[in-house]
């Protein structure tokens, strides 16, 4: 279990560096911008997992051994880390960002997004089969929002640090913080000021923003968590169908440069696995998905469930919006529950049948608003189905509807 909330995170500024900026050739809706920063950020409640699985893994072998410890019946293993020493990081990391915003440049606010595992921050701006409907920046644009998506730390265009004891979700929540601390008093980059940030999530990214919740409420004026609930598996369809493989021994003309705690899934059948369901998506949204994805680290990996361990005292709106399909989250369906009733509001076209997405509620019991959205037909990687454009919908109406 995680100490008090009053140590989680001790909290820094975001240093904006010198900016270089490129331009994206704008799309249907938004004009797209991408360049560096320094995020300055420093947390007491990283793990020392070092201490409990050792140095990076000196080869394939190692890690596939190291794996299979771990997720064995009747290990203890995860119990060793989350009981493991804490240590303190802090220091100033180079992130890359994309930033998109409406054509006519006014934004009524903005939604700082936070992408998952095998991730990077093209999620949020998927250019497909030469439409905008698998964008959520460019659905956001449409609707008169910003969206600001960063490659988060150790992972594509960011910098690469220590991947056991530094790059974990502990930091990464005490970056988060302090990048929508520099939106609100307007110092990153030229962004200007914003007023209204909304948190959105996916996977990972939506596991961070539960930690968020409970480090700095006021950070976020509302979360949305996609591919999420407070009920994935650890079963066959969990972290271990990922088959972690060392990035550089996966993908070696991408990753040659990274060390042996950097991973990534290991083909685009295992990516199929994990992220897609058939037939509600293109070729060519599987074969840009694996092309395009992230590596991670093994802090990353180890600590991904640590948020979830916190209560908190949350009081602004909560969308969670999950693929019905969902493998890791829901163990591929996220109908298969035994719960009888619903806490979840309906939106949209949703349905008050119960469902796993309900199980995050218990995370957030003082949110003002919480509704949830069971995307039909559609699995873990929610941007690259057929279906994102009508996520993107029900997302934009619940931030509207809440905020405007």
């Amino acid at each position: 279990m995680l100490s008090a909330l009053t140590t989680f995170a001790l909290l820094g500024s975001l240093v904006t560096a010198i900016p270089q900026v490129t331009k994206r050739d704008s799309g249907t809706y938004a004009n797209c911008r991408t360049f560096y920063s320094d995020v300055y950020a420093q947390t007491t409640q990283n793990i020392d997992l070092a201490s409990v699985i050792g140095a990076p893994p000196a080869n394939q072998q190692a890690l596939v051994e190291s794996s299979i410890e771990q997720f064995a019946a009747g290990s203890t293993v995860m119990q060793q880390i989350m009981a493991a020493p804490k240590i303190p990081v802090n220091g100033s990391y180079n992130l890359w960002f994309e930033y998109c915003e409406p054509k006519n440049g006014n934004a009524t606010g903005i939604f700082q997004t936070h992408h998952g595992i095998v991730g990077n921050a093209g999620y949020w701006n998927v250019q497909l089969d030469n439409s905008p409907n698998n964008s959520f920046a460019e659905s956001a644009a449409a609707a008169g929002w910003a969206t600001l998506s960063y490659d988060r730390l150790g992972v594509g265009r960011s910098a690469k640090p220590d991947g056991t004891n530094i790059v974990q979700i502990s930091y990464e929540i005490a970056q988060s913080i302090s990048i929508a601390e520099s939106l609100r008093s307007g110092n990153l980059s030229d962004l200007g000021q914003f007023n209204k940030i909304v948190g959105v999530g996916h996977s990972y990214g939506s596991n961070l923003l539960t930690g968020v919740a409970s480090v700095s409420p006021s950070a976020f004026d509302g979360l949305v968590l996609t591919g999420f609930t407070n009920n994935a598996t650890t079963g066959p369809l969990g972290l271990f169908s990922f088959q972690s493989t060392i990035a550089n021994v996966a993908y070696p003309s991408r990753f040659a440069s990274e060390k042996n705690d950097y991973v990534i899934t290991p083909n685009v059948y295992v990516d199929q696995t994990g992220f897609f369901h058939y037939p509600n998506y293109t070729n060519s949204s599987l074969q840009m998905f694996t092309m395009n994805k992230g590596e991670y680290t093994l802090g990353q990996q180890n600590t991904i469930s640590a948020p979830l361990q916190l209560m908190n005292n949350y009081t602004s709106p909560v969308f969670v919006v999950t693929g019905q399909n969902d493998a890791p989250y829901c163990a591929a369906n996220c109908y298969s529950t035994s719960s009888t009733s619903s806490n979840s509001t309906s939106s949209g076209n949703s349905t008050s049948m119960p469902s796993q997405l309900d199980t995050a509620k218990t995370l957030f019991p003082s949110a003002s608003a919480f509704e949830t959205y069971v995307v039909p037909d559609t699995a873990h990687g929610i941007n690259y189905h057929t279906t994102a454009y009508q996520a993107y919908l029900q997302i934009i109406s619940f931030v509207q509807n809440q905020m405007i």
